[in-house]
């Protein structure tokens, strides 16, 4: 969209607008900060909060921490640059506040991790795909949340449930690819390669596992995290990444299930990463299996384990422990389930066990 033009009426759902963007880097960028001015700064005041808390980094420091990441995206991620460019501009705010903004697991989820539960299987008899997670956080995050309709040219069209000012987060595109990701407390990080959710845009701009898996494997991650890929054709794997290499998890033999919670359990981790999970991701990862063990996938089946209850407050479906404070806060803010062969992705906002309202993402 030219920065003359005024930005198209935002459909609400729930209390949650949808940014639809299409055209050069620069355009999707321009409509997404144009069309959500408010969302976004709620979501740098949402972060310079977090940030504070997490990384003991005002905004001042979080956004010069974030500054010095731009020489490598320069030169490696132009286009991503440009969207961001653009997106600061619509919006009205400092680049520096929207790189931040798409740094945020590399400036904070260094020193902590949230507490995302995912799934992935296939259906054999069916040939049905399926992703899915519930996404934990603190609470404020919901008050930044926004759907996104995305057609850059040349790419996939990307459907998104993700947060405003931010290039990608859990989604499908038309090519049948989809993603989840559960942050890693870990401490290593590396300058010159892909930031996480610059990351998570870049699969979604693949058309197969293969290519996305490719394309990770060849630029690497900025900072620890887990991707979770599926792609149409059954393809699927949880992969914990690190800036020291890729550690892919496929389904065990005789099983069409993986999963993740927030601690690697990859028996390939690369030499020298460590992380630093809670304990109640163990317990998380023990439940999702138990669950899912000899279970054929379903949107509600999923939903029904994503509902899960058992060890709460700490528990796959999460709620804010009594007198939490800082990042211990966090809940289950949303859940998202993606039936990959259709290209069908369920949305719904709060506790899925409190059977939320579900916004249906689909592209035909």
């Amino acid at each position: 969209m030219p920065s003359n033009q005024r930005p198209q009426d935002v459909t609400w759902w729930n209390g949650v607008p949808e940014v639809v963007a299409s055209g050069s880097p620069w355009e999707v960028g321009f409509a997404h900060g144009s069309q959500i001015p408010k969302r976004i700064a709620q979501c740098i005041k949402n972060y310079e909060k977090l940030f504070l808390e997490t990384a003991e980094a005002d905004w001042t420091e979080s956004k010069a921490s974030a500054a010095t990441y731009l020489p490598a995206l320069e030169q490696n991620e132009p286009d991503l640059v440009e969207e961001m460019k653009g997106i600061a501009a619509g919006a009205g705010v400092d680049f520096l506040d929207i790189l931040a903004l798409n740094l945020r697991s590399e400036i904070s989820l260094t020193n902590y991790s949230d507490g995302c539960t995912s799934i992935t299987t296939t259906n054999p008899d069916t040939l049905e795909v399926f992703i899915a997670q519930n996404w934990d956080w603190v609470g404020e995050a919901g008050s930044s949340t926004a759907f996104f309709d995305i057609s850059k040219t040349g790419k996939p069209r990307v459907r998104m449930m993700g947060e405003a000012g931010i290039v990608a987060k859990f989604g499908i595109n038309d090519a049948g690819v989809a993603i989840c990701m559960n942050a890693i407390r870990c401490g290593t990080v590396s300058k010159t390669r892909l930031p996480v959710h610059l990351a998570m845009r870049r699969v979604l701009e693949c058309r197969s596992f293969d290519e996305a898996f490719e394309i990770l494997t060849k630029k690497g991650l900025a900072s620890c995290v887990n991707l979770m890929i599926a792609d149409k054709s059954g393809k699927i794997a949880t992969i914990e990444c690190t800036p020291k290499g890729l550690a892919p998890i496929f389904p065990e033999p005789g099983s069409e299930t993986t999963f993740h919670t927030n601690h690697l359990w990859s028996p390939n981790i690369p030499q020298g990463i460590r992380d630093h999970p809670s304990r109640n991701s163990f317990t998380r990862l023990e439940r999702i299996k138990a669950l899912s063990n000899g279970q054929e996938g379903s949107v509600a089946r999923i939903r029904s384990w994503l509902s899960d209850e058992v060890g709460t407050p700490v528990s796959i479906c999460r709620s804010t422990p009594p007198g939490a404070r800082g990042i211990e806060r966090m809940e289950t803010l949303s859940t998202i389930i993606i039936d990959v062969t259709a290209r069908r992705a369920e949305v719904s906002f709060g506790k899925p066990s409190l059977s939320p309202p579900v916004r249906t993402l689909s592209i035909e």
